[in-house]
């Protein structure tokens, strides 16, 4: 079960995790009348990682409360992200979260779609 700071925000419906690949700093330099160049390692950067999913809930008041538990993450910390499979991605960063489609009715209750984007730390 994935889970965020241990919290389970994302057990009401499916979701998928996907980590991008780590970034790292390259710095080019080539010098007048020599052939090729120098490349100097700035070192590991961020990555992003990106979740997709539905949320679902009893009542359009509680799928409510589910999104603003979720926006209230967006605050600048670092927290910790274990995927469905118990992969941990720890020093993450929630960048961004969007409901992508508008509260539904549907048979079991209210649902709607979103996307995160969290910024891995190295």
């Amino acid at each position: 079960m994935s889970s965020l700071d241990g919290l389970d925000l994302f057990g009401s419906g499916p979701h998928a995790i996907r980590p991008g690949p780590w970034e790292r700093a390259v710095e080019r330099r080539s010098f007048a009348g020599l052939d090729g160049e120098v490349i100097l390692d700035m070192g590991l950067r961020s990555r992003v990682i990106t979740q997709t999913g539905r949320l679902q809930a009893a009542s359009a008041q509680a799928l409510q409360e589910a999104l603003a538990g979720i926006e209230s993450l967006v605050d600048g910390l670092v927290h910790s992200l274990t995927d469905n499979h118990g992969q941990s991605y720890l020093k993450v960063l929630v960048e961004y979260f969007e409901p992508t489609t508008p509260l539904q009715r549907g048979v079991r209750g209210f649902w709607c779609d979103y996307a995160i984007r969290y910024r891995q730390l190295p």
